[in-house]
């Protein structure tokens, strides 16, 4: 018992260390080379895009980083359209600034992309395959389901 009240607080102590570290260094890159350097860092480090979008919204409130340079960054980096609007969502980043971020991505980035689709807003109309919607808007079923 002794021991485990040793190890719990060492390997807390560490990835607390740890966590300083990467956004210590997450800053450091965007001051010296820019955002979309700092973002392919942290991802090599590990970092998830709720902890990308976390340290970059830090620095859109302390330096000015400009929201939708962020997760034009995110999208050139490889991280995928919905863990980019999850991480959003977390900061109430509009959908109108994640689409533009993207639109931006593909402009610059272009055959770097990994995601070619960017988030898509409820309510937007999108083309449908399985043909016109049954009368009166709802859902249909074939008579063979009856």
């Amino acid at each position: 018992m002794k021991k485990l009240f040793v190890i719990v607080p060492i390997v807390f102590f560490t990835a607390t260390v740890a966590l300083a570290e990467w956004l210590v260094d997450f800053r450091d890159i965007y001051l010296d080379e820019g955002i979309e350097q700092a973002v392919i860092a942290a991802l090599k480090e590990g970092a998830t895009a709720d902890e990308i979008m976390q340290g970059g919204m830090d620095l859109v409130e302390t330096l000015g980083l400009n929201s939708q340079n962020l997760i034009k960054a995110m999208y050139c980096a490889g991280i995928r359209g919905d863990d980019i609007k999850s991480a959003s969502d977390q900061w109430d980043i509009s959908d109108g600034i994640i689409v533009a971020g993207f639109k931006k991505s593909q402009e610059e980035c272009g055959d770097a992309l990994v995601d070619t689709q960017a988030y898509t807003p409820p309510g937007v109309p999108t083309v449908s395959f399985v043909g016109p919607p049954p009368p009166g808007g709802g859902t249909s079923a074939s008579r063979a389901t009856f």
